[in-house]
């Protein structure tokens, strides 16, 4: 059994002794970096200081965009080094055999690579794979073996490194073969420039390994030799240096860690919460270990003591062995107790999860023995055998009961899940639990370079972009980083450092491996249940299966799923089992490692990308390539400010939570605990003589079921929160952030953080205190009442709101659950009474001028997407509408929508429209405000129809047979409205959408060529004839269904993804592609998974719509990131909810006015017409599919609309037939006029594509009717876009003076 973590952490102490490595020389690097500063920011028409004194350099080229092939071109592979999925599932299983042990087998899938893949090994396999591989030999001192895939390398074009040398020597040293080793360093120095003093400080060295070498110096001792005693006394140096380098790294790593404890446990909060009261528990298995992962951070006084870095890194680093151990330490306990009834006060699951395990534990031994015979499944264990070796049986066998648990009720499978997303996420808990050991055991020296990287961060100095980009260059000098790329769902590209190649895992292996553990553990998880003995009539208990695998139809298709059988869910309490949380993706108690290139940074250990990418290689290869080309340190750099942003537990708000928990009643968003389930609606008299009744009452039941599961499942997301929050009271928090594609930042653990519910944010407050000052206290009294609802107001209203309820506020702070409770009225009663707590306290304190806060005061933007817009159009009307013009009030652009429609309503209800008559009055603010709000970012007739209807039915005054007619009656209003207000914005959205549309339908001219439909010099193809149906031949087998890739049916290579950079250099790839399936055969069933290294047709109807929302996104974030630099670079704490920004209470002012300033900065750039520059350069020499009617002589008619696609020619089939979806789209077609004016002809050919594969059938027939033989010319013409609107006239500096823009 392992030692508890608190142990652990001190037995580590010794190995941190050979930490401090080349840390002299970095020192001089950055300390003479930092004399002459020069603060480098990566510029895209937008200049902001990194820091506040350094003089901006511009960076050479940095106008150009990074372009890359396109996907349809072969290019794109070799240029991207995109891995093909075979490849990497043979690198995956090489890399599995190298640290099982299998040297055998993996020397054998070596050479099958390379003599049949041999053009792929040239690309992919790299110094990293050859050293791991080399580093298999060593570990079991082959020697000879080592020595001769160094020779290969050399064949295969590779030069070996220090590492290979040293790795060759380390193999040959522990087989006590030093003559040989001495000989490899000899052949070395007489071959290479490589130095001795490089080997030795090879990361694949331990310091036990470093000691081996010296025996080299003993062992040679007779040898006279010139050459030999000149490597000897090399030897005797470099060894010398690293071993005292080591003993140095002690004092010092010691000094620093002590300061730092002793400066965490002085900050801010220096009292210790001893004595917490414990949290009424849930029964869910996710909540269980979640407190057994925090359970080392319950002692505060132990906490206190240790070293918070290494605190960190011990966190970071348990997993579900840390849970096993526990779980039987547990129980051997209770035995010694003589506790043999129902052992250790566990709960009746927790000991049939126990007998779960041991049952498990064997079958999985068994079968990896099976796997080593390679007897029976035959290829399928060669593929999946590796993996199961890597970690221990007992850790395979609790990361699947765990991950099944956690699962249930997923992916709306009532009592279950589906079988796909069981096996994947089975696989992928093994891979992450695995490289959770891997990144343990790696070498010290990597550890220190983390370490030093961590303090340069701490100490601001990173903030400087020229300390930075030096770092980062040195960091790639010593780490060699590769280019290799892999697919991986989660955006990993699974890149090494000197030390070690772990390749991520694809999909493939995962559902294998996750489906063999899965199906192994469903064998063997039984559940006792009472029954009878039908003879005897005596009772006996008899075990059931726990998990039954079978099939049922989901949205009309057949899904394999995983079902939780009747007892099991009964011992569940019938609760769902969710969200059972990571104990790597819990706060961190340091700041988070820096971002200094796309993949580095965020957890200590943990590896993690700063975007968050999903089945999309193209968006990873131009982050990276973006990335080393350092284009995005200034994304990096936002990034980094918000991870720096200290948070501690408000412990007032906390304690109040606490006690309603525990009370079990409904408070707040604290839905009540169910102790008992409600009695049953009583059944009707008619129930078994009326189908209608029985269905009725039926449904009943299912309402109240489905309401107690949601009620509990939301009881257990708070109470994840409660026990988070519970364990990091006497411990500051940070959040390491990374991004979406859009480049919107999010804080990566999921349980805590201020971007969570109200909840989450009244428990949550700056770790650091500032005082209020005369400006803050007023600012605090206005955000008071903000959070209460009162923010339609004036500034001095609100204050004035807040001073009159007085009473209230210190009533809510004295008896929270026992007063008049009238925090609870608040829109956000949690934020409001953390609010009150602070006001509170301010008041009483005599000087709330000088109290020290610690409470962030939000400032949020006026429905930001719109605010964008109408800063892109140049919009006056709107720019009034959203504050961006000044105003002695605050504008509501809602309460403005609502009062047209209004009017438009009451003048059709004065016409007679019988519609417009019941909605008279009924149109308030809340019916059109969701509507408004998601319309710019890209909701459709349909989707705001849906909207409204909801609202309308909570007025419950509107007859519930006309609600349908009657929200898609407003829908159309809200958008002609939006269109009145908005016209500039609305021209922009217009060009946004039409400009995507072209895009995704176009295709390099260098792809034509490749495909030989084009000449080099492109030329129109001859007419085609589209031939009568009686002549068509039919094709027999795939041909039929196949399409030739022509001007006639180009879809199938129409790969362009809409690729714009936002102004701080980041690029963004759309990642909108038709779905791409991968059938696995796995041992439960065949599942179909993403495959996303295959090249996938764009689904250009999701490129073009969502456009226009994705780009003012990355608008949003870039506005975010520079106002967070900024406000580092003034002293400012920053925190941010996306349009949301946070700071204390007497910074306000002043971030006030650098969030204009960066807004002015960022809309005085010619944002457009740069988007329009870069599509032209990027989209250069692209070709669109063109069809023009023949006439009778053979002459293309003549027309005054220009020649239509091929989709729109033949859209117009479609449109014939007058049936339910023809209908939806002429609805969505009349709402899109209303908003973009009726001249817009071509958001129809969108909808068209939407439902073109509906369609297919009365597409064909309709061709056959109404072309016949007419005539066609298909050809290829080049893309060409629309000229962008005219913008209007606002003046985007007014927004400098608009005190209500973020208020």
């Amino acid at each position: 059994m392992s030692l508890p973590l608190s142990r652990q952490l001190a037995a580590s102490t010794r190995q941190r002794v050979f930490l401090l490595r080349h840390s002299q020389q970095k020192q001089h690097l950055l300390t003479k970096v930092t004399a002459g500063t020069t603060a480098y920011y990566t510029k895209h028409y937008y200049s902001s200081a990194a820091t506040a004194t350094a003089e901006e350099t511009i960076v050479p080229n940095q106008h150009s965009p990074v372009i890359l092939p396109n996907p349809a071109l072969q290019a794109f592979r070799h240029n991207a080094r995109v891995m093909p999925s075979n490849i990497a599932e043979q690198f995956a299983v090489l890399n599995a055999c190298i640290r099982s042990g299998d040297m055998a087998r993996a020397e054998r899938i070596m050479k099958e690579l390379h003599r049949t893949k041999t053009d792929e090994m040239k690309t992919f396999a790299d110094l990293h794979i050859y050293n791991t591989f080399l580093n298999g030999f060593a570990d079991k001192s082959m020697g000879h073996e080592c020595l001769l895939w160094l020779d290969n390398m050399r064949a295969y074009g590779l030069s070996p490194d220090a590492n290979s040398y040293a790795i060759v020597a380390k193999a040959y040293l522990k087989n006590t073969a030093f003559r040989r080793a001495r000989a490899t360093l000899q052949e070395m120095q007489a071959e290479t420039s490589i130095t001795i003093q490089d080997v030795i400080k090879s990361d694949f060295l331990t310091e036990n390994d470093v000691n081996l070498f010296r025996k080299i110096i003993s062992e040679s001792a007779g040898n006279t030799t010139a050459e030999v005693q000149k490597l000897l006394q090399e030897l005797e140096k470099a060894t010398t240096d690293v071993l005292k380098e080591s003993s140095i790294a002690m004092e010092q790593i010691n000094s620093h860690t002590e300061a730092l404890a002793s400066a965490i446990g002085a900050e801010s909060n220096p009292d210790l919460i001893v004595n917490v009261p414990e949290a009424r528990q849930t029964e869910a298995m996710g909540v269980a270990f979640l407190r057994e992962q925090l359970q080392d951070l319950q002692d505060p006084q132990k906490v206190a003591k240790m070293d918070p870095y290494e605190l960190q890194l011990g966190l970071e680093q348990q997993g579900y062995e840390v849970a096993m151990q526990r779980l039987l330490h547990m129980k051997e306990s209770s035995r010694e107790r003589g506790d043999t009834l129902a052992a250790m006060n566990l709960t009746p699951l927790k000991n049939i999860m126990w007998e779960w395990h041991q049952k498990t534990v064997p079958l999985i031994i068994k079968e990896i023995e099976e796997c080593d015979a390679v007897q029976g499944r035959g290829q399928e264990r060669k593929m999946y055998g590796p993996f199961l070796r890597l970690l221990k049986p007992e850790t395979l066998s609790m990361i699947t009961m765990m991950e099944l648990l956690r699962l249930h009720n997923s992916s709306g499978i009532a009592d279950g899940m589906k079988t796909a997303r069981a096996v994947i996420d089975v696989g992928k808990a093994v891979e992450m639990e695995y490289n959770a050991i891997q990144i343990k055991r790696a070498s010290a020296k990597r550890a220190q370079r983390n370490y030093e990287v961590h303090n340069l961060f701490a100490s601001g100095k990173l903030f400087n972009m020229a300390v930075r980009r030096a770092h980062m260059d040195m960091v790639k000098q010593q780490e060699g980083v590769g280019e290799l790329l892999e697919s991986s769902s989660e955006g990993d590209t699974g890149t090494s450092s000197q030390s070690e190649w772990t390749p991520v895992w694809p999909s493939t292996i995962r559902a294998k491996v996750g489906s063999v553990l899965a199906s192994i553990f469903i064998d063997a998880a039984k559940i006792p249940v009472p029954s009878y003995n039908p003879e005897t009539r005596e009772k006996i208990i008899e075990h059931i299966p726990a998990f039954f695998h079978t099939y049922q139809y989901v949205k009309g298709k057949r899904v394999g799923i995983i079902k939780f059988s009747e007892p099991l869910t009964n011992l569940l309490s019938r609760e769902p089992v969710r969200d059972t949380l990571h104990p790597r993706l819990l706060p961190m108690i340091v700041q988070p490692r820096p971002w200094l290139s796309y993949n580095s940074g965020g957890y200590l250990s943990a590896k993690s990308s700063c975007m968050r990418i999903k089945d999309s290689p193209e968006q990873l290869v131009y982050l990276h390539k973006a990335s080393e080309q350092d284009r995005i340190n200034a994304v990096l750099a936002g990034l980094d400010v918000l991870g720096s942003t200290q948070w501690r537990v408000n412990t007032n708000v906390f304690n109040v939570v606490l006690e309603a928990w525990n009370t079990g009643e409904a408070i707040a968003d604290i839905p009540p605990a169910i102790d008992e389930h409600a009695p049953l609606p009583p059944k009707p008299e008619n129930y078994d003589t009326d189908p209608k009744a029985k269905f009725n009452w039926v449904n009943k039941v299912k309402q109240q079921q489905i309401e107690e599961k949601n009620k509990h499942s939301l009881r257990c997301d708070v109470n994840y929160k409660v026990e988070t929050a519970r364990a990091f009271l006497n411990l500051p928090m940070y959040f390491p952030h990374n991004m979406d594609f859009r480049g919107r930042a999010y804080p990566i653990p999921p349980t805590l953080n201020h971007l969570g519910n109200d909840l989450c944010r009244g428990i949550l407050m700056f770790g650091e205190a500032k005082p209020l000052g005369e400006r803050g206290w007023r600012w605090l009294k206005i955000h008071l009442a903000n959070l209460y609802g009162y923010d339609k107001h004036s500034f001095s209203e609100r204050e004035h709101f807040t001073v009159e309820n007085l009473p209230n506020i210190l009533d809510s702070v004295e008896n929270p659950l026992t007063g008049s409770r009238w925090w609870l009225n608040a829109e956000s009663p949690w934020q409001c009474l953390a609010a009150c707590c602070e006001v509170a306290a301010a008041y009483r304190s005599g000087n709330p001028e000088g109290f020290m806060s610690h409470i962030p005061i939000h400032q949020d933007g006026t429905c930001n997407g719109l605010q964008h817009y109408a800063a892109l159009g140049g919009d006056l009307a709107g720019a009034e509408a959203v504050n961006l013009a000044p105003s002695d009030r605050p504008a509501d652009v809602y309460t403005g929508v609502a009062d047209i429609v209004n009017r438009l309503v009451e003048k059709e209800a004065a016409e007679g429209d019988e519609l417009a008559k019941v909605l008279v009055g009924k149109i308030s603010r809340k019916v059109v405000k969701q509507t408004v709000m998601t319309n710019v970012y890209g909701v459709t007739f349909i989707g705001a129809r849906q909207q409204i209807i909801s609202r309308l039915r909570e007025r419950d005054d509107i007859p519930p047979e006309m609600l349908y007619n009657a929200a898609g009656y407003l829908a159309k209003k809200v958008f002609a409205s939006l269109g009145e207000m908005f016209n500039g914005a609305r021209s922009i959205q217009d060009w946004l959408t039409d400009t995507a549309r072209r895009i995704a339908k176009s295709i390099p001219e260098e792809a034509l060529v490749e495909a030989g439909i084009i000449e080099k010099k492109p030329t129109d193809l001859s007419a085609e004839e589209v031939p009568e149906p009686t002549k068509k031949t039919k094709k027999k087998g795939r041909a039929a269904s196949k399409k030739t890739f022509s001007a006639r049916n180009p879809s199938s290579n129409q790969m362009t993804s809409v690729i714009w950079t936002t102004p701080l250099g980041l690029p963004i790839v759309q990642p909108y592609r038709r779905s791409g399936k991968k059938q696995v055969a796995t041992l439960l069933q065949t599942v179909f998974i993403e495959d996303p290294e295959a090249s996938r047709p764009v689904n250009a109807l999701k490129q073009s719509t969502a456009f226009p929302p994705n780009f003012v996104h990355s608008l949003d974030a870039t506005h975010m990131l520079m106002s967070a630099v900024a406000c580092h670079e003034q002293g400012m704490t920053f925190a941010s909810v996306h349009d949301s920004y946070w700071t204390h209470a007497c910074d306000v002012d002043s971030m006030n006015k650098v969030i204009r300033d960066q807004f002015i900065e960022l809309h005085s750039q010619p944002i457009m017409e740069n988007l329009y520059s870069e599509f032209l350069e990027r989209y250069k020499d692209y070709k669109v599919p063109v069809v023009n009617e023949i006439n009778a002589k053979g002459k293309k008619k003549a027309s005054s609309k220009k020649a239509t696609t091929v989709e729109e020619e033949e859209s117009e089939s479609l449109l014939g037939f007058e049936d339910e979806m023809a209908n939806e789209i002429k609805e969505e077609k009349n709402a899109m006029d209303a908003l973009f004016g009726a001249e817009n002809e071509e958001v129809n050919d969108d909808l068209i594509d939407e439902v073109e594969a509906e369609a297919e059938g009365s597409e064909k027939r309709s061709e056959t009717k109404k072309r016949g033989a007419r005539k066609y010319d298909y050809t290829w013409e080049n893309l060409e876009l629309a000229p962008l609107p005219k913008k209007g006239e606002f003046d985007i500096k007014q927004v400098r003076e608009s005190d209500y823009f973020f208020h």
